[in-house]
């Protein structure tokens, strides 16, 4: 048997011969290997099937937080030592725009003078 649209079911015997068609509820038989067939109803179906899988929230989370710490490697930080024994020693490290964290650094250092100057004056 061979349903094509549910409309009309064209009928085969064993050996792959065409016998005949007939429509569901024609009533009418058909003689397949002496054997009378009726063709009642054609009921439609498919090989899918809906299922719920408990582990796609898990992978939902997952991708989210991926997405997320992905977002904050791209926000820019930067750290400054300062170190004074005798001798003053600043360092500094940034993951990006290592060009203007440079002018930056050069813009902290030339004001330290004064804060040092106007910290001694105090002093004094």
């Amino acid at each position: 048997m061979l349903a094509r649209d549910l409309q009309s079911i064209v009928l085969y015997d064993q050996e792959g011969k065409f016998v005949g068609i007939r429509r569901p509820n024609s009533k009418l038989p058909i003689d397949i290997d002496d054997t009378k067939i009726v063709i009642l109803d054609a009921i439609g179906s498919t090989g899918l099937e809906l299922k719920t899988d408990p582990g796609v929230p898990i992978v939902y989370a997952g991708f989210g937080a991926l997405m997320l710490t992905n977002c904050i490697s791209f926000v820019s930080h930067a750290q400054i030592w300062a170190v004074q024994d005798g001798t003053s020693v600043v360092g500094g490290k940034t993951n990006r725009a290592k060009v203007e964290f440079l002018e930056e650094m050069n813009r902290l250092l030339d004001q330290v003078p004064e804060i040092v100057n106007s910290s001694s004056a105090r002093q004094s």
